[in-house]
C-alpha cells in the first residue's frame, strides 16, 4: 500500500483555528514518516529591514507554541521560513530539494462560501509534483473520519490506469488512518441518451435506448471492478456507482455524505510540463467544502524548478 515517508507541512506562521498540524503529526506517525514544517510568509519592506528576525522568530514562536499545545517535541519538527512573494514557489522548490513526497498544507481561509480552493492552494494543486493534501478543519476525530476516492475507469492508456491504481492505494492507505472505510465514488452517463429519448425528431425506442444505457452501465462498473482488483486493495470498502455528470454528482454526493476528505487525481496527463488541471477536475475542485488529497501521473514534471 501506499505510504508517505516525508512529509512537509505548510504554514503561514499565524495562529490557525485549523486542526491540520494536529492531524498532519498523527499522519506522520502512523506511517513513520518523517515531517517537517516550512513558513511561507510576504517579506518586510527594506525600509523595516531591522525587524526580520523578530518578524521571522514570532511567525517560528507560533507554529512551535501550537506543537507544545499538542504535546510535540520541537526538536523533532525542523522548521524553514521563507519570505518572498512566490509562496507557491518557495513551497515546490522545497518538495525538490527535500524530496518530499506529501505536501499537507491548511486550506486558504475561505470568505462567506467555503466551497472550492483559493489561488494559492490551486497552483500547488497543478504544479507541485508530489501529492498535496489541503486540509479543512474537521469537528470529528480522525478515527472518525470518512475518506473517499473518485474514480474514473475509462483509462485511455497505461499513465491513465496507473493513477487510477495510485489513487485507490492511496485512498485506502489514508482510510486505514480514518475510520477504516473507503468510499469509491465513480460516475458514468452515456452522453447520447439526452439527444435520443423522447427527440421530437429522432425515434428511437425506448427499449432499444434502455438496452443500450444498461449495457454502457455494466461496462463502465466492469472496468471499476477491474481496476479496484489491479490494485490490489482490501479490507472495508464501500462502492458507489452514480449515474450522471461527476462535476455535478461528486460535490453534491460528497456534501450529502458528510465525507470528510476526498482523494481525486487532477491531471490525466504528464507529457506537457505544467498542464492545466482538466475541466471536470476543476469544476469539481471548485464546488467540493471537503479537505483534499491530490494525485498527478507518475513521471509528472512541476514547471517550478
Amino acid at each position: 500500500m501506499s505510504k508517505f515517508q516525508n512529509i512537509l507541512f505548510v504554514s503561514h506562521g499565524l495562529a490557525s483555528q485549523n486542526n491540520s498540524l494536529d492531524q498532519a503529526l498523527k499522519l506522520s506517525q502512523l506511517h513513520n514518516a518523517k515531517i517537517s514544517g516550512l513558513i511561507t510568509c510576504p517579506a518586510l519592506p527594506s525600509s523595516m529591514s531591522e525587524y526580520k528576525e523578530t518578524y521571522q522568530t514570532s511567525l517560528v514562536n507560533t507554529v512551535n507554541a501550537e506543537l507544545s499545545s499538542i504535546g510535540q517535541d520541537l526538536n523533532s519538527f525542523p522548521i524553514d521560513i521563507e519570505s518572498n512573494t512566490k509562496p507557491a514557489v518557495s513551497v515546490i522548490q522545497h518538495v525538490l530539494s527535500g524530496n518530499h513526497d506529501l505536501v499537507f498544507k491548511e486550506a486558504e481561509p475561505a470568505s462567506d462560501d467555503p466551497k472550492g480552493f483559493k489561488a494559492l492552494d490551486m497552483k500547488l494543486l497543478r504544479k507541485c509534483p508530489c501529492p498535496v493534501w489541503i486540509s479543512r478543519r474537521h469537528s470529528k476525530q480522525m478515527a472518525d473520519q470518512k475518506v473517499a476516492v473518485a474514480i474514473e475507469p475509462d483509462v485511455e492508456n497505461n499513465e491513465e490506469m496507473e493513477l487510477a491504481i495510485e489513487l485507490l492505494r492511496t485512498a485506502r492507505s489514508i482510510a486505514d488512518t480514518c475510520n477504516g472505510t473507503l468510499e469509491i465514488i465513480s460516475c458514468w452517463d452515456f452522453l447520447m441518451e439526452s439527444y435520443l429519448r423522447h427527440h421530437i425528431w429522432i425515434h428511437v425506442d425506448d427499449q432499444i435506448l434502455d438496452k443500450q444505457v444498461q449495457a454502457m452501465k455494466g461496462e463502465h462498473q466492469k472496468k471499476l471492478n477491474e481496476l479496484i482488483e489491479k490494485s490490489g486493495i482490501s479490507g472495508d470498502i464501500k462502492v458507489h456507482h452514480l449515474h450522471g455528470s461527476a462535476e455535478e454528482l461528486i460535490p453534491r454526493w460528497v456534501d450529502n455524505e458528510d465525507v470528510d476528505t476526498l482523494v481525486m487525481g487532477t491531471i490525466a496527463r504528464s507529457g506537457i510540463q505544467g498542464l492545466v488541471i482538466g475541466n471536470t477536475a476543476e469544476n469539481i475542485l471548485q464546488a467540493i467544502r471537503c479537505s483534499l488529497v491530490a494525485l498527478k501521473p507518475e513521471g509528472f514534471v512541476s514547471p517550478i524548478k
